[in-house]
């Protein structure tokens, strides 16, 4: 990808957002719940180490920093969205957490300078172009310490509800995603850990309805969401899981 393509994404991306933070585009009960249940997953995946140093690539407006910095001895959080990173810092002096620095940084921008426990991309790495994630992970592999766990979370390409929504809402969809962003193989995603050098790679999946949730009627009473999270425990954990709307990955940095 050129210069003048990546400012472009870059800027198709700034523009989203901006749009995405500054009108509420989400329903906060299901982004809260999703949250919540994100770091579970997190905490599950590092069962027997402490997360230590974060660093959180796509941090968004904090929430889930801010829940993680009980677990961290600090977290570092990153965003493109200068609108994002406002809203962060708004929540981090709500709740009087000072374990976790947020900072607005571009991919391109991101300095790879400290080591890291844990490095944390929760619904990123379906934002970066193809050509760049390899480079993305790699670096990532790199700046963890020995024994590292590195944790995304991001939709997944094969999900039942999303070509349900793709068939149902045609055009419409793409107003729900920014315009460069796609969906991703669980199975390319694993490839592409195991060619940076992680092992002990695991995939799980843990979402069906909360994440279209968020978006479908985001003014609509919260209660209506709480049934979304038994919901997609059963489908993520029936049969079914392979085609669940979003996957996990988990992947560990050798000990030596």
């Amino acid at each position: 990808m050129g210069d003048r393509d990546h400012e472009n994404v870059e800027a198709n991306e700034v523009a989203f957002f901006a749009d995405f933070f500054h009108e509420g585009s989400y329903n906060p009960t299901a982004w809260r719940l999703r949250l919540n249940r994100e770091v579970k997953c997190l905490r599950r995946a590092a069962a027997g180490h402490g997360l230590g140093r974060v660093l959180s690539i796509g941090c968004g407006d904090g929430q889930f920093e801010l829940l993680l910095a009980r677990h961290a001895d600090d977290v570092t959080a990153l965003d493109l969205s200068a609108e994002a990173i406002a809203a962060a810092e708004r929540k981090k002096a709500e709740a009087n957490v000072e374990n976790v620095h947020f900072r607005r940084a571009s991919l391109a921008e991101l300095e790879w300078d400290e080591m890291y426990d844990t490095i944390v991309c929760i619904a990123f790495l379906h934002h970066v172009p193809p050509a760049e994630l390899p480079i993305l992970l790699e670096q990532a592999h790199a700046h963890l310490t020995p024994g590292g766990v590195f944790y995304s979370q991001d939709p997944n390409v094969w999900g039942f509800l999303r070509t349900v929504g793709h068939i149902v809402l045609g055009k419409k969809y793409d107003t729900y995603h920014s315009p460069d962003e796609r969906e991703l193989d669980p199975a390319e995603l694993v490839t592409l850990l195991r060619d940076a050098g992680f092992a002990r790679i695991q995939i799980g999946y843990n979402d069906l309805t909360l994440h279209p949730a968020q978006y479908v009627m985001p003014t609509s009473p919260g209660w209506l969401r709480y049934p979304c999270v038994p919901i997609d425990w059963i489908w993520c954990h029936s049969p079914l899981a392979r085609w669940a709307s979003g996957f996990t990955a988990c992947a560990r940095k050798a000990a030596t």
